[in-house]
């Protein structure tokens, strides 16, 4: 074969792979690809026609039927790879070897979307060359339910449906059900989830929090304050609201129906006999409520839960083990680190929480017909200081609870279709804005407050945050990077191959 001949077929698989490279890359077809493409072609196929035009076409039986065999074998082989394929698409199997499980959905996401019983559409308005990122997390939603579709769609080749879902900018996706609709336009687990729990749910719930007695404020964002956990509450798509007790007694309404859950966040002063007999009926009706309490708690409401069989101590909770102190808490902090796995709000939760001033709460003996459950229990180093007062405190056998102490219950009971429930903590600290983002306690809030609303698939760990984790490379680091990588691996292989040729050579 001529010489022009070989570089011709060089020349136009060049062009070929030319075209395809640069398409992959710009992930556009230009004219400019179509031209290259057809030349590359037509040159190779020239090669190709003058190459097999010049053999000598005799084959003798022994060259057909080996030529038979290679035949059948990479039927086989390709027969084997497409049942592979295939099956590929059927299975799933995704390994997270990230440190906190970055890329693997939240435990919170997987219970919803298991049982997710209506359809939800998501229509995700992306340009052609950025869908890459939404397509992997769309992808780990539509694998965990069957219910979740999805689709893409390109604002500029298709603005018509742009317009039709008023969406004005890039990057925007519609969560849809039934008539219910919801707009995403920042991307995350989080949103998304939120999205999908607002147009599957049946009816909005209401979480009130008590105000008139110097509770803590959920307007509030210093540190004292309960701002954090409201804006939480919402984004678990709950509706937030203040209740005045006392204007609405006067009013002749009391606690309104649409009361899912009544928060009584640390009391300052004491409540009206009232404003006790309206909860006591609410609560005894099948209401929920959670009271959290501090050392320095009124005596009223210590009296009130004396009627659910319940006792919050006057004292103060201490930990001598010195867990705290390892994380910059005292005493005066307890860690709460082993939890009941057969109660709902603590099941498969492993995390650090913590509880800055905390008073027992612990079951009576007679539990009088309801079940009361512990929640939390400090260690065994640890006891109930009832003179806490003073700056040094000791533990007193005579005076002082010995650990491990209850420092928050579950009571529930069931009359007829009422089911009431009241969780009662003996720290409210522990929600606060100043120990909102400590360890698990914003999980241990929210738990319980999606337990008590009965959305027990909401109960789990709320997805992570990405750490920082940068490497910082100097320019010496580079320059190592360069010569071992660019320079020094392919010419080991250089002179590998050259040492194996002279070999066989010889």
């Amino acid at each position: 074969m001529k010489l022009t001949h070989k570089i011709l077929g060089i020349v136009g698989a060049a062009l070929v792979v030319f075209a395809l490279v640069d398409y992959s890359i710009q992930n556009v077809w230009e004219l400019l690809n179509t031209m290259t493409l057809i030349v590359g072609v037509a040159l190779t196929g020239y090669f190709l026609y003058t190459y097999y035009s010049k053999r000598d076409k005799e084959f003798s039986l022994r060259s057909l039927q080996y030529g038979s065999n290679v035949a059948i074998q990479v039927v086989i082989v390709i027969a084997i790879i497409a049942l592979l394929a295939f099956i590929s698409t059927r299975q799933h199997v995704r390994s997270d070897w990230t440190e906190n499980k970055l890329y693997s959905l939240a435990d919170q996401t997987e219970k919803i979307l298991e049982g997710l019983d209506k359809e939800v559409t998501i229509t995700a308005f992306y340009k052609s060359n950025e869908q890459r990122a939404a397509q992997d997390l769309l992808d780990e939603y539509g694998y965990r339910s069957g219910n979740v579709k999805f689709e893409f769609v390109d604002p500029d080749e298709k603005p018509q449906i742009a317009r039709q879902y008023q969406v004005k900018q890039y990057n925007t996706l519609i969560v849809e059900s039934g008539i219910k609709k919801e707009t995403v336009t920042e991307l995350s687990e989080v949103n998304l989830t939120n999205a999908i729990m607002k147009v599957t749910r049946e009816k909005d719930k209401v979480i009130y929090f008590l105000t008139g007695h110097g509770e803590r404020s959920i307007q509030e964002d210093g540190p004292e304050g309960f701002k954090s956990a409201a804006e939480a509450i919402r984004n678990e798509n709950y509706i937030v609201r203040e209740l005045n007790l006392v204007r609405n007694i006067a009013a002749g309404t009391g606690i309104p129906d649409s009361c899912s859950v009544l928060v009584v966040a640390s009391p300052k002063t004491n409540f009206f006999p009232t404003e006790l007999d309206t909860i006591k009926a609410y609560i005894d009706g099948g209401g929920k409520a959670l009271i959290l309490l501090d050392p320095e708690h009124q005596q009223d409401i210590t009296e009130f839960l004396t009627g659910y069989h319940v006792e919050v101590g006057n004292d103060m909770v201490v930990d001598a083990s010195g867990m705290g102190q390892l994380f910059g808490a005292g005493p005066g902090m307890p860690l709460v680190t082993n939890y009941d796995q057969n109660i709902p709000i603590t099941k498969d939760f492993n995390v650090m929480t913590f509880y800055p001033l905390t008073s027992s709460v612990t079951p009576m003996e007679d539990k009088g017909g309801f079940n009361i459950r512990t929640l939390l229990k400090t260690s065994q180093n640890s006891w109930a200081e009832s003179d806490f007062g003073n700056r040094e405190v000791s533990f007193d056998p005579e005076r002082d609870k010995e650990g491990p102490v209850s420092i928050a219950v579950l009571i529930e009971k069931t009359s007829g279709e009422n089911k009431l429930g009241l969780a009662v903590f003996g720290d409210s600290d522990f929600a606060k804005n100043g120990y909102w983002r400590n360890q698990g306690n914003a999980d241990m809030f929210l738990n319980t407050i999606n337990y008590l609303a009965e959305e027990e698939d909401l109960i789990s760990i709320r997805p992570k945050e990405f750490d920082d984790r940068r490497v910082t490379l100097t320019q010496a680091d580079v320059k190592v990077i360069f010569y071992l990588v660019v320079i020094a691996i392919p010419l080991i292989v250089i002179i590998a191959g050259v040492v194996f040729y002279i070999k066989r050579g010889k």
